[in-house]
């Protein structure tokens, strides 16, 4: 008998110098009696929506909403967490299914939560995990 190897393994899938980039969400309030708000128009560049948890190191994985459009993070089990919407995920860690650990902060919009798959949610780390 011949012995043969599969030599055609998968290739390994990474993220290299990534940037985890801050998002203007800068708004406004211009109507106090409806509670409408919008854009601010000074030029910042901060996240001024308040902070409502912040998460250190959690483990789980990466859900496509959306094709190529919208993307959940889902904790693993035993966490007390429910999916978040992260609002800087960087381009190369959208594939559905990938498994992570990440953590960040969890942010209270200016007006309700219109998010895709649970909370707003900021990374401050993501990496890929086994």
């Amino acid at each position: 008998f011949l012995a043969c190897k599969n030599t055609l393994e998968e290739p390994e899938y990474v993220c290299n110098n990534v940037i985890l980039e801050k998002v203007d969400w800068s708004y406004c309030i211009i109507n106090t009696e409806y509670n409408i708000w919008t854009k601010c128009n000074d030029s910042r560049d901060s996240l001024i929506m308040p902070i409502k948890q912040h998460i250190e190191n959690i483990q789980g994985q990466i859900y496509e909403e959306e094709k190529d459009i919208a993307y959940c993070l889902i904790p693993n089990s035993g966490t007390k967490l429910g999916s978040l919407t992260p609002i800087n995920l960087p381009s190369c860690f959208k594939k559905n299914g990938l498994k992570v650990k990440f953590s960040g902060d969890i942010r209270t919009p200016p007006r309700l939560n219109e998010a895709n798959c649970g909370d707003l949610f900021e990374l401050t780390q993501i990496e890929i995990s086994q």
